[in-house]
């Protein structure tokens, strides 16, 4: 027994000495060696000269090129706000819309008539206008096919026209009212007094 117990310490003995496993060694990391640090640096030092060269250039061709004049000082008059011209203002673009403006420039009341021919209440609009006064030469007619609208833009610009007939009413003051659809006389008469009289 002693024996035994003996060879049971010497084992033990033997164990934590020699046999135990032991922790395993993290390796350190080696140094980055000093061969690849080295081209590394003069390849960075060589991108520093070269981009220090670019920019002496670029400063050169700065300096070469001649300055820009001096931009023009403001005008002390101040500009007057664009305002959107009156019919009677605009350069008339053909002959026929030139009588029109003509017209309307010399303080006519001024009946526009786009109308079709072909139409039941053109007809019976272009016959009520044959009717009606011109006041002494204070008011002048125009018939105009619907298909020429596009040529009086100076003169229905603020204004849309896409049915006949209609009938427009320019006042002394170039204000503009319009009758679309079948106008009876009375009707014609009566915008057109109201016209005269400033009234819209």
């Amino acid at each position: 027994m002693l024996i035994a117990l003996a060879g049971t310490i010497v084992f033990l003995a033997l164990w934590l000495v020699a046999l135990r496993p032991k922790a395993p060694e993290v390796a350190a990391t080696p140094a980055a060696p000093v061969t690849a640090v080295a081209p590394a640096r003069d390849a960075a030092a060589a991108a520093d000269a070269a981009n220090a060269r670019l920019a002496s250039a670029a400063n050169g061709a700065v300096a070469a090129a001649p300055a820009a004049p001096p931009a023009a000082a403001p005008s002390t008059t101040a500009a007057a706000p664009a305002t959107k011209p009156a019919a009677g203002d605009v350069k008339p673009a053909n002959r026929r819309e030139a009588a029109v403006v003509r017209d309307i420039r010399r303080g006519k009341v001024v009946v526009l008539l786009f109308w079709n021919a072909k139409g039941a209440d053109d007809v019976a609009t272009r016959g009520a206008l044959r009717g009606l006064s011109r006041h002494g030469g204070k008011v002048a007619v125009h018939v105009i096919p619907i298909s020429r609208v596009g040529r009086y833009q100076s003169i229905t610009q603020d204004i849309t026209i896409n049915q006949s007939p209609t009938t427009l009413v320019i006042d002394r003051k170039r204000r503009s009212r319009a009758i679309v659809g079948l106008s009876e006389p009375g009707e014609l008469a009566q915008a057109v007094k109201d016209a005269l009289a400033g009234r819209r």
